[in-house]
């Protein structure tokens, strides 16, 4: 198959999809379909397609809504249900569609870029988790890739229970996310995955939120004189390189070895993707689910942007902004601090450390400990999904618990001691598998020197022979953070420093 047919074959995959356009009874929006999970405790807003005028009533768990289509469309609301099921859902018009096994329980939005799109399949002992993972109310829907110059309302993908047989594709941060919120509150969990690699925040608010941020304005004006066609074109380019990449070459790698011939060179990547395009994964996979009643939003994104700690400190509250707006409520917001890598600099771990204190109704998830210098994605996911469901306990479900790590509380200067104190300390401090490290230590001259760290009680003394008169103290504030402090439930402290935030162009 030529390249150029791989284009023809997938150009459509960027497009708006409207599979019910032709039909004239009603038909539901396919994210309601069989095996979904509904918002418990809120309004349930179900919509979809019919011809002008048609009259369409829902018939779900006791409660009946009507309404009559207009502009081919049509939206109904149910009051707040209990979590339970399953139940059937009837939706008739001149004729009747059904959908079965649908639960209700608390759903939650699961986006970002590569390390959120992390399957399964990847993870650390990949065949022993998923072997694992039997847990029939738990569903996850992954929003199949779609980008936009404009938004639409249709989207593709299937709702499937977290089983051996189906959790090899699904999300991992997601997944382990969804399965420990289910085990500790014994309600049906959704999963919308809705997540694309190599994508910059950018590309997942509306641009009229980007735009009042006052960043990315070239990038803006770059996508703004691109023409509908072209987008297509550059769309449809790339789906080719991805066939190339995921299917086509690892085929032929297989190939050249069985038959001890050179391996042929990997595909090019196009220079322009619409991966890059300001809103046009708002557009094509976050305006379709809106008003899908959810119960909050986890976020893994950040690597695509990490050369610009300053402008996302903007950017990331901004679209957290936008995504309250468009639902209409303030959804809690639990994001991960990137993982180390050697391409990522401290100082965006910092910046994502501070968007954090700043935005009301947000938790951060730690992950200096589960990276890995050479991947930028790391395999050890279950941490991860685990530690946000702690904060979604914490601040969506408000329960009393340690849901993270130490957090930089306080520096006191005793002599030539440096006394840090630490919040979220639970039973205690520990340092996890040894003496304690990654701790740093200045005086006037402002020149940071491997430090002696050692615990007393809650706090940690930081002393180095070298700096008689300290003034600063840093915590695994390196691009390979190395620290291993933890409190005693296993959570690892925040990397930190004493001596205030770095310049942008540090």
């Amino acid at each position: 198959m030529t390249i150029r047919s791989i284009i023809l074959r997938l150009i459509l995959t960027i497009t708006p999809l409207f599979p019910y356009s032709l039909h004239a009874e009603a038909i539901p929006n396919p994210i309601f379909s069989n095996g979904a999970v509904l918002q418990r405790d809120q309004p349930i807003p179900i919509w979809g397609t019919a011809q002008d005028g048609e009259k369409v009533t829902v018939d779900f768990n006791g409660q009946k809504q009507s309404t009559t289509a207009t502009n081919g469309k049509w939206k109904v609301n149910f009051q707040p249900m209990q979590a339970g099921g399953p139940f059937t859902m009837t939706i008739t018009s001149n004729h009747v569609v059904t959908l079965n096994n649908l639960l209700i329980g608390d759903v939650w939005l699961c986006s970002g870029q590569s390390n959120m799109h992390f399957q399964m399949k990847s993870v650390e002992n990949a065949k022993q988790e998923i072997a694992g993972m039997n847990h029939p109310k738990v569903r996850y829907f992954t929003v199949k890739h779609q980008f936009g110059q404009q938004p639409t309302d249709q989207v593709a993908g299937t709702w499937k229970p977290v089983s051996p047989s189906t959790a090899a594709d699904c999300s991992a941060v997601a997944c382990y996310f969804g399965t420990a919120l289910n085990q500790h509150l014994d309600i049906p969990i959704g999963l919308i995955i809705s997540s694309v690699g190599g994508t910059r925040i950018e590309s997942w608010m509306r641009q009229e939120t980007l735009a009042k941020t006052g960043e990315s304005l070239a990038l803006i004006k770059k996508w703004s004189e691109i023409s509908p066609t072209e987008f297509t074109r550059i769309g449809g380019e790339y789906s080719a390189f991805q066939h190339q990449r995921d299917h086509v070459h690892p085929n032929a790698v297989r190939e050249a070895r069985a038959q001890g011939k050179p391996i042929p060179p990997p595909p090019l990547q196009p220079k322009t993707r619409c991966h890059d395009c300001p809103s046009a994964l708002h557009n094509g996979m976050i305006a379709p689910l809106i008003p899908y009643a959810i119960r909050g939003t986890i976020w893994y994104q950040g690597e695509s942007n990490a050369g610009q700690p300053k402008p996302y400190q903007k950017l990331l509250p901004a679209m957290i902004h936008d995504w309250r707006t468009a639902w209409g409520t303030n959804l809690p917001f639990l994001f991960v601090q990137i993982a180390p890598h050697r391409s990522i600099h401290p100082s965006f771990r910092e910046a994502q450390h501070l968007i954090w204190q700043n935005t009301p109704n947000t938790a951060i998830v730690v992950t200096t400990d589960v990276g890995n210098m050479a991947n930028i994605h790391p395999t050890q996911k279950r941490p991860v999904g685990e530690r946000l469901a702690l904060a979604a306990r914490t601040l969506s479900y408000g329960e009393t618990i340690v849901s993270s790590g130490p957090l930089f509380q306080q520096i006191k200067i005793v002599k030539n001691r440096a006394v840090i104190t630490f919040s979220n300390v639970g039973a205690g401090l520990l340092a996890k598998n040894g003496d304690l490290k990654g701790f740093t230590i200045a005086g006037d001259d402002g020149k940071f020197l491997p430090a002696h760290a050692t615990i007393q009680d809650n706090s940690v003394i930081v002393t180095s022979d070298k700096v008689p008169r300290p003034t600063a103290v840093r915590y695994n504030w390196s691009i390979i953070p190395e620290g291993n402090l933890f409190n005693r439930v296993n959570l690892p402290a925040a990397p930190f420093r004493s001596d205030g935030p770095m310049p942008q162009d540090s």
